[in-house]
């Protein structure tokens, strides 16, 4: 194959990618109708974003403000308790404020509490134990007693003392015991009679869900969200979420809810998010087909959280969208409403509107700048493309020479160039060189190493001693090669098994560590057998024999624990052989010091003894091989 330079390689795909991009383009425009694609994803933007905020106003609505059902059970328990014993008649509590007034008193404070946990802008309870559709029908409207707190910041700090909150409705026994201011428009009930007001939506929609539903629809079922309303003398515009109050033997004797003020809405709704120049808007669209038990009213309302140029509303098919044909609308549905409940005519959607030329802002921006983009890539490309090329080459090139004069057993370290594929590859070099010297040294160390007691084993400690013998040896220099043997291992082995026999190795290992420091060369020779060298450049065999006594007092005082809690003394015999007079390399001195050892085998055991030339009794050792080779052949005659 033909090489060529990388610049030659880096240029040729990048002009040849350049004039594809072009073609790409061209085609993507004008073939694959780009244009409508972006148009079509300004549009899905706002869809998202409906959507993300549908999402979030759902879950705060459902999880958050819809969060009575505490409250609800506590009134419950506490108006079944006052009814069994006699201190309420539930069906004359709804007749005056005075007869309602101490049982809104014991529950005025669980109603604040619920509206500062849920964080609304309102909380109230009307006593009713009427079945409303007579006096609906009629337009005969009875006052009905109750509570109807107000705070106006939920989001801002409580007061301990609550004189963040106003009272709108309450009896005056309330007020005293409260201590809470009562707004312009106080007043000690309802005044649906007094005023000729119709009964608002959150009481007469829950309440006659009661009288009309199953014995085992809950009230949890039977939560109403109202449409928007005011207060009678009031101009805050709010909705509400609304649940009946019943004793446990069904009976009907109020609604308890909470309060959204539609200003308070907005802040959860912000319409800049759709638009930061203020011509969209978020609204809520609340539809009743008017099909449930006990109410036939229909109706279709929107709430239009900012002012715009176009007005919302439902076609004919019961579409929600906008008198402007300039406007964008879309709208998902908000799930609140219990699906076995009395309210599945019930639907509420979020949406938003924006002017189509708002929308597609940005869009036509993109259509302007690819269009530019187009033209000046071809140019750009070129000129770009010769630079990218030399601009690769040279860092390429010096990485190259860099990892050729990398040396096998050095860190494999590169310049940064400051483009990041390059450093990255050059930092994946690096990791994957050190990780190769890492595992070059692991298995090093395996190789050098028992693996039980991570001494040096045989091979290890002989090239070890040469290559000390060789680079420090001669002169004055002497050493001590001292050569021992486990004594009673078998025993152990054989008595308490292999655990414990592996434990009195290691105690043998860690003695040896103990008593000669870093003085010493150790390895683990075999099974039971051990060597360790000392060297002493300087000619000190004092000081190399107190390092011996030191190891045999640290021999003699190590010793395993048993498992029936005995102590096993550690017991050693060895022999030692001096560097030079025993041997100038490890074979000879490991010959001799073997020789001494045997002596101690065959006499006294557990002692360390120093070979010399004059009790060599390395020729008796042989022969008694000899022997016992001769024995062990005769053995299956004389068995015979």
């Amino acid at each position: 194959m033909k090489k060529q330079p990388i610049f030659t390689k880096i240029l040729i795909p990048l002009m040849g990618l350049v004039i594809l991009e072009i073609l790409i383009l061209m085609i993507s425009i004008y073939g694959q109708g780009l244009f409508s694609l972006i148009h079509k994803n300004s549009q899905d933007i706002i869809e998202s974003r409906v959507e993300a905020r549908r999402n979030y106003l759902e879950s705060l609505m459902v999880n958050q403000w819809m969060n009575v059902s505490q409250t609800v059970q506590k009134i419950n328990l506490l108006a079944d308790g006052l009814v069994d014993a006699g201190k309420m008649d539930i069906e004359a509590i709804d007749d005056s404020s005075e007869n309602a007034a101490p049982f809104l008193s014991a529950v005025s404070m669980d109603l604040i509490s619920m509206m500062r946990t849920n964080h609304v802008t309102g909380v109230f309870m009307i006593l009713n134990a009427d079945n409303l559709e007579d006096s609906m029908t009629s337009k005969k409207y009875m006052d009905k007693p109750g509570l109807y707190f107000r705070d106006l910041d939920p989001e801002s700090r409580a007061s301990s003392e609550n004189l963040d909150l106003l009272i709108e409705r309450s009896p005056l026994l309330v007020v005293r015991n409260t201590q809470i201011a009562t707004d312009k428009t106080w007043n000690t009930s309802f005044q649906f009679g007094t005023a000729d007001v119709p009964y608002y939506d959150f009481l007469y929609e829950p309440t006659q869900a009661t009288f009309y539903s199953k014995p085992d629809v809950t009230w949890e079922d039977m939560g109403f969200w109202s449409k928007p309303y005011t207060l009678f003398g009031e101009t805050r515009e709010a909705i509400a979420y609304s649940v009946p109050l019943r004793l446990s033997d069904g009976r009907v004797y109020g609604v308890l809810g909470v309060d959204i003020l539609v200003d308070y809405l907005k802040q959860n709704l912000p319409s800049r998010e759709l638009d930061g120049s203020g011509t969209a808007s978020y609204f809520l669209s609340i539809h009743k087909s008017g099909n449930s038990e006990g109410s036939s009213t229909s109706y279709q309302d929107i709430i239009q959280l900012n002012s715009i140029e176009a007005t919302i509303g439902e076609d004919r098919e019961g579409k929600v969208v906008s008198d402007k044909k300039n406007y964008f609308t879309f709208s998902m549905p908000l799930h609140l409403f219990s699906t076995v409940g009395p309210f599945t005519d019930m639907e509420w959607q979020l949406g938003a509107a924006i002017p189509y030329k708002t929308m597609n802002r940005f869009a036509d921006r993109m259509t302007f700048v690819m269009s530019v983009t187009i033209i000046l890539t071809l140019g750009i490309g070129i000129v770009g493309s010769l630079v990218i090329s030399l601009f690769l080459q040279k860092p390429i090139r010096k990485l190259a020479l860099a990892i050729r004069s990398n040396k096998t057993t050095d860190k494999l370290r590169l310049r940064e160039t400051g483009i990041l594929e390059i450093d990255q590859m050059s930092e994946a070099l690096e990791d994957l060189s050190d990780r190769l010297l890492q595992e070059q040294r692991n298995l090093q160390y395996e190789r050098d190493h028992d693996f039980l007691t991570d001494l040096y084993n045989r091979r290890a400690f002989g090239r070890r001693i040469r290559e000390l013998l060789e680079k420090k040896g001669g002169g004055n220099a002497i050493g001590a090669y001292i050569m021992m043997d486990l004594d009673n291992l078998k025993i152990v082995n054989d008595t308490y098994g292999h655990e414990y026999g592996d434990k009195y190795i290691r105690c043998a290992s860690d003695a040896m560590r103990e008593g000669l420091g870093d003085e010493a060369i150790y390895s683990r020779i075999s099974g039971d057998e051990f060597n360790a060298f000392i060297f002493d450049e300087e000619g000190n065999r004092s000081r190399i024999n107190a390092l011996i006594e030191r190891l045999q007092e640290t021999i003699d005082n190590s010793f395993i624990m048993l498992p029936d809690g005995e102590k096993k003394q550690l017991r050693l015999s060895g022999g030692v052989s001096w560097y030079p007079e025993g041997g100038t390399n490890p074979d000879q001195l490991q010959k001799n010091a073997d020789y001494a050892m045997y002596v101690v085998k065959k006499t006294t055991k557990s002692q360390i003894r120093v070979w010399s030339e004059a009790t060599d009794l390395g020729k008796e050792k042989e022969e008694n091989k000899e022997e016992k080779k001769e024995e062990k052949k005769n053995e299956p005659e004389q068995n015979a």
